[in-house]
């Protein structure tokens, strides 16, 4: 029987649909910072290229800070573009992206219902997310998510990222809850289906139409248990799941 549910956050609690342009008016201020010769759209074509690059390198890593990832795209784009000595102003990037995010990032439309649906039920509810908390205190903060979850664990807490073995291990210790009881809901198949999957978990991918997980770099991975397109359908779905549990009981 499912007594808990893990969440990641970004694609899944949250929307990406606005980041994309949101980056694009961060990619036109750097334009007029740095006196570019190209415009906004010419940067994000460049950032993509040296993105995947960055991507192949950070996801061979069992833990990293975002801030990190995020200064390391950074850096490969001037780098790439022949701008190096840019690098120095990372932190005036870091605070713009920052702010991007907080703007961009916008809650799901059927997330609290559903939240508040879940909890009524008596579930265990969770957050397993790959962010820094100077990221992740404000979304929760903003949007009160704390009235439904126990826990909320950012990467940079864990030391450890998704899939890394690591990270679900204390967000189980967290709950208290054996893996084969708690379903992980996330968009990632390379990070949170994979390695939800390695630890005995139920699983279900979120796909949000015209949007795509960050990060994935062709990683083997297993089939989700379970495939939505919005929150809402989640609480059908395990009560589907517990019959499912009960029978293989």
């Amino acid at each position: 029987m499912i007594k808990g549910v893990f969440f990641d956050l970004g694609g899944t609690l949250f929307s990406y649909k606005k980041m994309q342009t949101g980056m694009m008016d961060l990619f036109a201020k750097m334009v007029d910072r740095f006196s570019l010769e190209h415009d906004a759209t010419e940067v994000a074509r460049v950032y993509n290229l040296v993105g995947k690059e960055v991507d192949l390198e950070f996801a061979q890593m069992p833990f990293f800070l975002g801030r990190d990832y995020f200064k390391a795209n950074f850096e490969r784009y001037l780098e790439r573009i022949g701008k190096p000595e840019f690098v120095s102003h990372f932190d005036w990037y870091e605070v713009l992206f920052l702010q991007t995010m907080d703007s961009s990032f916008e809650i799901q439309p059927d997330c609290h219902a559903t939240l508040e649906k879940l909890r009524s039920t008596g579930l265990y509810l969770s957050i397993v997310s790959n962010i820094d908390d100077n990221m992740l205190n404000p979304l929760i903060e903003r949007e009160r998510l704390d009235r439904w979850f126990t826990h909320m664990t950012s990467s940079e807490a864990a030391k450890s990222c998704k899939p890394d073995r690591r990270f679900f291990e204390l967000a189980l210790e967290k709950s208290g809850l054996p893996p084969h009881e708690v379903m992980f809901v996330g968009d990632s198949l390379e990070q949170d289906i994979l390695g939800a999957h390695a630890m005995g978990m139920h699983t279900t991918l979120i796909s949000e139409p015209g949007q795509s997980a960050p990060m994935h770099v062709g990683k083997k991975t297993p089939e989700p248990d379970y495939r939505i397109s919005r929150l809402s359908e989640l609480p059908g779905l395990l009560g589907v799941a517990h019959t499912e549990s009960w029978l293989a009981d």
